[in-house]
């Protein structure tokens, strides 16, 4: 089976997507920040692509294992040979040095520690690569994937723009395995398991696939491979109820945000006094905008972005 990836014309209409709807929904002006910054009055645009550009220890942590292992899976393409785990893992300490010192991250920006300590992070990411390297899903990819690892097709290019039921979304999968009639599609993960929100993910990526590659439903597996704190897997049988739920869910959600555009076919958006604060003292210590919201800190208001590394393992 051989996998093509559509590609659509530009259209500047919003597209769904698990992460901009949970943006929506946690806070309104946030959203609006990261998904309408040109938008933003009285605030040079240098200044909030500055924020929007900050990262986190956590999502920076994924990004180093999600490209560990785009680079592992080409490198499987083209040897079978077993690969050199001390240059393995030295490629993996070399990503994290890199990745940890050329970015900018909120825990620094908002001073909540003077530094990101990288021999942490590097402790992570190499228990996340031995989970993987000792689980059923590494043995499975070695003895029944690697059969059809030309077709293979690993993080592919763009934003993973598809049609759900009609609707422009994103789901950009990370790995997406044809073996003999079926197909595989894994999403790795270095975060915390969360089924309900990780169901609709995998839903999503179902039906991409659907309609993308014109797959048949009952020949999709998706499944999310948790790494940390240990091994794990969550898969989930796609059943037609199910879908017609998602794609009731996607087109509320859909309209839901629709409702904040002055222009939905230009997704322009109403002004900024439309899109609410949702304060929490928790939840605006990991926005990346606190300061456009609180300029004199939250505790006082409320008392008042690869580099490519050389690949040789």
């Amino acid at each position: 089976m051989e996998l093509k990836y559509e590609k659509y014309p530009f259209t500047p209409i919003l597209g769904w997507s698990i992460s901009r709807f949970e943006e929506f929904d946690k806070c309104k002006r946030r959203y609006f920040y990261s998904y309408y910054p040109k938008f933003v009055p009285d605030i040079p645009s240098y200044k909030v692509q500055q924020l929007k550009g900050l990262t986190t220890v956590a999502l920076e942590t994924g990004n180093v294992i999600h490209d560990i292992l785009e680079a592992f899976l080409r490198r499987m393409q083209k040897s079978k040979s077993d690969i050199d785990e001390q240059r393995f893992f030295s490629y993996a300490r070399a990503l994290v040095d890199r990745y940890f010192s050329e970015k900018t991250f909120l825990e620094v920006y908002y001073k909540y520690t003077d530094s990101i300590e990288k021999n942490a992070v590097y402790s992570k990411v190499q228990t996340c690569l031995e989970n993987f390297l000792g689980s059923p899903c590494y043995s499975w990819i070695y003895m029944s994937a690697l059969r059809n690892r030309e077709n293979w097709m690993i993080e592919p290019q763009g934003y993973g723009e598809t049609r759900l039921n009609g609707l422009k979304a994103y789901c950009k999968m990370d790995f997406l395995i044809p073996v003999e009639n079926n197909v595989y599609i894994l999403d790795w993960k270095t975060g915390q398991k969360d089924p309900f929100k990780h169901r609709s993910q995998l839903l999503g990526y179902a039906a991409a696939a659907h309609h993308n590659f014109n797959i048949p439903w009952n020949t999709i597996f998706p499944k999310i491979i948790y790494l940390s704190p240990k091994y794990d897997e969550f898969e989930i049988e796609i059943k037609e109820n199910d879908l017609k739920s998602f794609f009731d869910t996607i087109k509320a959600q859909t309209e839901q945000m629709q409702q904040f555009c002055s222009s939905v076919e230009e997704n322009r958006p109403h002004p900024i006094d439309s899109f609410p604060k949702t304060p929490s003292p928790g939840m605006c210590r990991q926005c990346k905008y606190q300061e456009l919201c609180f300029p004199q800190g939250i505790t006082a208001t409320s008392e008042n972005e690869h580099a490519s590394v050389s690949v040789d393992w």
